[in-house]
């Protein structure tokens, strides 16, 4: 499975505050990618998919929209909340008045989290195999 940790930053993000940034996105799609494995037979209702039973066939796209909904989900409740006022406040001073010196500083950090919390969903995704979703070598051949 994917690590906790991105082994590298993309390099529009290497400045200190954005890599951070990037790494708490990296740790925050991470966990949701391996907390929000769907299994066989299962059956649920998702945004995208609508109502569906998980199938060797279908889940991995199963578990790509559980990823993309809990992670939508997860920036509704605190301790998020702590991370957001964070963003939202960079281009402030310690007042909480726009400060034009750093102008552009919290869209910055959203885009590095993003980009952080992206890259790892799609790093764990990619690297799930039959095995991992319980997909038994006959369900393969059935399906092949």
């Amino acid at each position: 499975m994917a690590k906790n940790y991105p082994e590298s930053i993309p390099p529009s993000f290497s400045a200190e505050t954005l890599s951070d940034a990037y790494r708490r996105g990296w740790n925050h799609g991470h966990g949701i990618a391996c907390h929000n494995v769907p299994s066989l037979g299962a059956t649920m209702r998702l945004e995208a998919l609508g109502r569906v039973t998980v199938t060797a066939e279908n889940i991995r796209d199963v578990h790509t929209d559980l990823c993309w909904e809990a992670e939508s989900n997860a920036r509704c409740y605190s301790p998020f909340e702590f991370t957001a006022h964070e963003f939202n406040s960079a281009d402030r001073d310690k007042d909480g008045k726009f400060d034009p010196d750093k102008e552009g500083a919290s869209e910055s950090l959203w885009e590095a989290f993003e980009a952080g919390a992206n890259d790892a969903i799609t790093a764990d995704l990619s690297e799930y195999t039959d095995e991992d979703y319980g997909i038994e070598p006959e369900q393969k051949e059935e399906t092949g």
